[in-house]
C-alpha cells in the first residue's frame, strides 16, 4: 500500500468550510462545543459596573445568581462534551457518504459522552499536576530572599519551553484521542495511546494545523467585531431617540448573531481537526504484522505398546519312550542260505 508523504492543509480548510456551510444543523453543536472557550463572554465586560451595582443593592440575589451561574456552566459543560462527540461523529458520517442529521449527531454525542468526559478529566488532572510542579519549583526559591528571586527567574526561564511543549503535546494528544474514541471505537486507554502516538509522529504537522486555526480565529474575531459594529449602527440611531427601544431590540439581535456565527465557526474548527486526524493518520506507516515464529513440529505420539497377553506355562511334554536296542546287523538283510555237503564229481 502506498503511504502519502504530505498533508494538503488547504484541502482540509476547504472541506471543513463546505461541511460547516452545507450542514447548518450542526451549528447547534458547534455553538455548545465552543461555548466554554470564552468566545461569548467578552460582551460581559462592558456591563460589569451595572451588574456590580445591581448585586450590591440586592445582596439576597447573590446566592441565586451564583447558583444560576453554576447551573448554566454545568449545562454548557455537559452540552460541550455531547457536542464534541456529535461533531466528530457527524464528520465521520459525511466521510462515509451518510447524511448528517441532528438525531444521528445527538446519538453520537450521547454514546461518546462518558469517554469524552474521562478524557477531559485526564487532561485537567495532567495539566494541574504539571502546572503545580512548575509553580512550586519557581516559587519555592523565593523563601531565600533576594538570591532566591534570581534562582526563581532562572528556573522559570528553563521551564518555560518544556512547559509550553507539554501544553501542546497534551492538547494534541487529547484532541486525537477524542477522535480515536469516537471514530475508531477505541477504549479510553487505547484512545490515549493512539492520540499520543499520532502526536509524537506528526507533531510538527499538528503545529501547522494549530497555527492555521490560530490565524482563522484571529480573522474570525476581527470579522465578528466589524460585523457587530455595522449591525449596531441602526440601533445607535434608534438610541438617539429612544435608548430603551434600542437596547430591547439590539441586545437580542446581537446575541443571536453571536450564537449563530459561533456555532458555524465551532463546526468549522471541529471539522478541521477531525479531517486532519484522518489525513495525519493516513501518513502513519501501517503496523507491521507480527509473524508467529513456527514452532518445531511436535513428535508424533508414540503408540502405546500392545498389551502382552499373560504367558501361561507350556504343558509338560511326556517323555518320549526310549527305542529298543537294535542288532548290529541290519534287520532288513536276509539270512544267508545254509550250504550242504559238496558232491564229488569223480565217477
Amino acid at each position: 500500500m502506498t503511504i502519502p508523504v504530505r498533508i494538503d492543509y488547504w484541502d482540509i480548510l476547504q472541506r471543513s468550510i463546505r461541511i460547516a456551510w452545507e450542514n447548518k444543523i450542526l451549528w447547534v453543536f458547534g455553538f455548545f462545543a465552543s461555548a466554554t472557550s470564552g468566545n461569548l463572554m467578552s460582551w460581559v465586560d462592558e456591563g460589569r459596573p451595572f451588574i456590580r451595582e445591581f448585586f450590591e443593592s440586592r445582596p439576597e440575589v447573590i446566592i441565586l445568581a451564583i447558583a444560576g451561574i453554576v447551573f448554566l456552566w454545568l449545562v454548557l459543560f455537559v452540552m460541550s462534551l455531547i457536542s464534541t462527540g456529535a461533531l466528530v461523529g457527524s464528520v465521520k458520517d459525511l466521510r462515509e457518504g451518510q447524511r448528517a442529521t441532528f438525531e444521528r449527531a445527538w446519538n453520537h454525542g450521547l454514546k461518546a459522552f462518558f469517554g469524552i468526559l474521562a478524557l477531559a478529566l485526564i487532561a485537567v488532572v495532567a495539566f494541574l499536576a504539571v502546572t503545580l510542579v512548575c509553580v512550586v519549583a519557581v516559587v519555592l526559591p523565593l523563601v531565600a530572599g533576594v538570591p532566591g528571586i534570581v534562582i526563581s527567574v532562572l528556573i522559570g526561564a528553563i521551564l518555560l519551553v518544556p512547559y509550553l511543549a507539554f501544553l501542546f503535546l497534551l492538547a494534541f494528544t487529547i484532541t486525537y484521542a477524542e477522535r480515536a474514541y469516537v471514530i475508531e471505537g477505541e477504549g479510553i486507554l487505547e484512545a490515549l495511546q493512539a492520540g499520543w502516538e499520532l502526536t509524537r509522529a506528526q507533531f510538527w504537522k499538528s503545529m501547522v494545523v494549530w497555527l492555521m486555526m490560530l490565524l482563522a480565529s484571529l480573522v474570525f474575531g476581527l470579522t465578528v467585531v466589524l460585523a457587530l459594529l455595522v449591525l449596531a449602527v441602526p440601533f445607535i440611531i434608534i438610541g438617539i431617540a429612544n435608548v430603551t427601544a434600542a437596547l430591547i431590540f439590539g441586545i437580542p439581535i446581537g446575541l443571536a448573531f453571536l450564537i449563530v456565527v459561533t456555532g458555524a465557526f465551532g463546526t468549522f474548527v471541529y471539522s478541521v481537526w477531525t479531517l486532519a486526524y484522518y489525513d495525519l493518520k493516513a501518513l502513519m506507516p501501517p503496523p507491521v504484522p507480527v509473524t508467529p515464529v513456527p514452532s518445531s513440529p511436535a513428535a508424533p505420539p508414540t503408540p502405546a505398546a500392545p498389551s502382552t497377553p499373560p504367558v501361561h506355562p507350556a504343558p509338560a511334554v511326556p517323555p518320549t519312550p526310549s527305542a529298543p536296542p537294535t542288532n548290529p546287523t541290519t534287520p532288513d538283510a536276509a539270512p544267508a542260505a545254509p550250504t550242504g555237503p559238496t558232491e564229488s564229481t569223480d565217477e
